[in-house]
């Protein structure tokens, strides 16, 4: 049996290859080898008084008369022309059966007998979740996508062994509704505050510590083993200076590494994700492979690594392969420039651990009784940090949360807040005045609110900020407003912005 996952995913011209494969039982390969069903072969057989090895030695192979096909798919996208990717053609070539949503009784079963968690907080999350999915409010109906069955699943692992995070808090996280679009935003707000559930206020600890000793890292009330590898050679290793915000984001990393998670790390550029992912597997001792996705990725490139040697081109494993054969730690960088078609082959390997390569090889899970050449068993220590930008403009990458964010355990990364900023800001640039920084902070502050109002387009982020009291640390006799042209010199282009920013430079002494 052949299970095709994520059929509305594939272009419509791709499956009408198959057409002929599920109509007529009937298939011909690019390298000329012709698949028929098995009343043709035995027929052929008989009439040309051969044997089966003859007709395989000649390019014909018998198809089981027991193969299937299963395609899983996502419904179409009703009043929408864009993903309308059921047509006639294809149409005409399943039999269909639709599976309805669980009941909030049925789903209450299931996650009380897969996790045991029957708190009163997984009831207000359940209660939340059917009342989006119920609604008649567009915005909100596709806001519920985001808490899945699968993501309810996880929710409940973590409030079992985690109970202190709140139901506002849940909630907030696996809808990703720092990054939601205002009026859904505002909606979604408005739906906890009559169903009872208060927002949360999180002052940030500043008692908050980090401590690697006695091989236990301890972070905040934490605690993760220390991990002992064969080679230190790839265990990452980058300037960090701890701030309370950021010691809270990988306490919450932490916590979700400890259950076995696969990470995904979201926010503007700039704000410090791949910082917060090495730090953490820098404490923890973890070595890592790296991979930076980009707009021309395919799935080949994403399986394989291509290399030149003695003048000739050689396919070596790409750091995903690698890293599930040795139990690193991958990292997969710009996860939201690749398109979604060839990104969405990771569901299988983090969902069942299973994998097909290119090359003809499948990566099996750790547990798996499969052997031979072709099988690569899984290492049981592997596990994938996976980063991106926030969907939508101005990054304009594809929307990997919408497509993939429930298979992991979602972190909105932002800006730090005006005093762990400045905590920092202290640290790079020890010699340049607090009025200076101050003055800093305040108007990057209030140009990131700007931006979140949707007032300018792009929005300057702890990247920024960090380059220019650096560059004044190094060269303290260079001015402030010659220093800050650096980052705004490409906004001055636009008469408009470059009003905007200057009225808040200068509103701020700069």
């Amino acid at each position: 049996m052949a299970i095709l996952d994520g059929l509305h995913r594939v272009h419509k011209g791709s499956l009408a290859v198959i057409q002929r494969l599920v109509a007529d039982r009937e298939l011909q390969l690019y390298d000329g080898t012709r698949l028929i069903s098995a009343e043709r072969f035995d027929a052929l057989m008989a009439s040309e008084g051969v044997t089966a090895a003859d007709l395989e030695s000649r390019g014909v192979w018998k198809i089981h008369p027991a193969f299937r096909l299963v395609a899983l798919a996502e419904p179409p996208q009703t009043g929408s022309g864009k993903g309308q990717w059921l047509i006639p053609e294809i149409l005409s070539m399943f039999l269909y059966h639709d599976m309805r949503s669980l009941s909030k009784l049925e789903e209450t079963t299931i996650l009380r007998e897969v996790t045991g968690n029957s708190a009163e907080s997984l009831d207000e999350i359940l209660r939340i979740t059917h009342k989006l999915r119920s609604a008649e409010d567009a915005s909100l109906r596709s806001i519920s996508t985001s808490l899945s069955t699968r993501q309810l699943i996880r929710i409940a692992k973590r409030l079992q062994r985690f109970p202190d995070e709140s139901t506002y808090s849940a909630i907030n996280k696996a809808c990703l509704s720092r990054f939601l679009p205002a009026l859904a935003k505002e909606t979604l707000q408005k739906l906890l505050e009559k169903s009872g559930i208060e927002k949360d206020f999180i002052e940030e600890d500043p008692n908050i510590k980090c401590l690697a000793e006695n091989n236990m890292l301890t972070i905040g009330a934490t605690s993760a083993p220390l991990y002992n590898p064969d080679v230190q050679g790839k265990i990452p290793e980058t300037l960090f200076y701890d701030t309370p915000q950021n010691l809270a984001v990988m306490e919450a990393m932490l916590q979700d590494f400890l259950m076995g998670e696969h990470l995904l790390l979201i926010g503007n550029q700039g704000v410090g994700k791949n910082k917060l992912v090495d730090r953490l597997l820098n404490l923890l001792n973890r070595p890592r492979e790296y991979i930076q996705l980009n707009r021309d990725t395919t799935v080949q490139t994403l399986t394989l690594q291509p290399s030149v040697r003695g003048g000739v081109i050689v396919y070596d494993d790409s750091p995903l392969v690698q890293a599930v054969k040795s139990g690193n730690i991958l990292v997969i960088d710009e996860a939201d420039k690749a398109p979604t078609n060839v990104t969405c082959i990771l569901k299988s390997l983090i969902e069942s651990n299973h994998m097909i390569l290119s090359d003809g090889r499948r990566i099996v899970p750790p547990y798996s009784s499969e052997t031979g050449d072709n099988i690569i068993k899984m290492h049981p220590d592997f596990r994938m940090l996976v980063l991106a930008n926030r969907p939508g403009f101005p990054f304009l990458g594809n929307d990997f949360f919408g497509s993939l964010g429930d298979l992991f355990s979602t972190h909105a990364i932002d800006n730090p807040s005006m005093e762990s900023e400045l905590a920092m800001l202290k640290q790079y640039g020890p010699d340049v005045s607090d009025d200076i920084m101050r003055r800093l902070v305040k108007t990057f502050s209030e140009l990131r609110t700007m931006a979140d109002d949707g007032q300018i387009q792009y929005p300057y982020s702890t990247r920024e900020v960090v380059n220019i009291v650096k560059h004044l640390q190094q060269f303290p006799d260079d001015g402030l407003g010659n220093v800050v042209r650096n980052v705004f010199d490409f906004d001055s282009y636009s008469k408009e912005v470059r009003e905007t920013l200057t009225e808040v430079l200068h509103k701020h002494g700069m």
